[in-house]
């Protein structure tokens, strides 16, 4: 059987775009202005003017809240309970143990919560090639474009802010669970 190996933040749940929305409201609320440099960045680190040590406040005041109240993707309830007939599945986030632990009883709804978890991986390729993935989806195209490169096919789960790389050769962009669940059930 094929694996897969899942981001959660963006790939699973919604927080990316919820972080997004709680950082636009942090910049006006603290700030007073508009500081963001480029919306298309993945990291809100990167999006706006702030020092490092805004950008470390921000992050503290809200992951709680954020981890808390995320939703699942739409379309990732249905889809991922037909994929894991085809392939096995497993889960490769940069949370730490404790911010994954947030996401468990959810993962249980959809039958993620018994496959095997690598937590507080800052390189996940790594853990893709050690668990021999023949697929990963992540909402970081340099994530992707990494796995690629090493052989893993790619699947490019793209915000609508990003842009699309000029190199995308070997990578599947997709922007809804129904483009991956195609893309997969049609695979071989």
């Amino acid at each position: 059987m094929k694996k897969i190996a899942l981001d959660l933040d963006g790939v699973i749940f919604d927080s990316e775009n919820l972080y997004r929305v709680c950082a636009e409201m942090h910049d006006v609320d603290n700030f007073k202005s508009d500081n963001i440099i480029d919306n298309s960045l993945h990291k809100f680190e990167h999006r706006y003017s702030w020092t490092k040590d805004e950008s470390d406040s921000f992050y503290k005041q809200i992951v709680a809240k954020v981890l808390s109240t995320a939703h699942f993707m739409t379309g990732v309830e249905l889809v991922i309970k037909e994929l894991m007939k085809k392939y096995k599945m497993i889960i490769v986030t940069a949370r730490s143990k404790e911010e994954l632990d947030y996401s468990k009883d959810k993962l249980s709804l959809i039958g993620l919560d018994k496959v095997k978890i690598f937590h507080n991986e800052s390189n996940k390729v790594d853990v893709f090639l050690q668990e021999n993935c023949n697929f990963m989806i992540d909402d970081n195209y340099n994530i992707c474009k990494e796995a690629s490169d090493n052989g893993i096919k790619s699947i490019y789960f793209k915000n609508p802010c990003a842009k699309i790389p000029t190199d995308i050769q070997n990578i599947k962009v997709v922007n809804n669970w129904g483009e991956i669940y195609k893309y997969l059930m049609l695979e071989d």
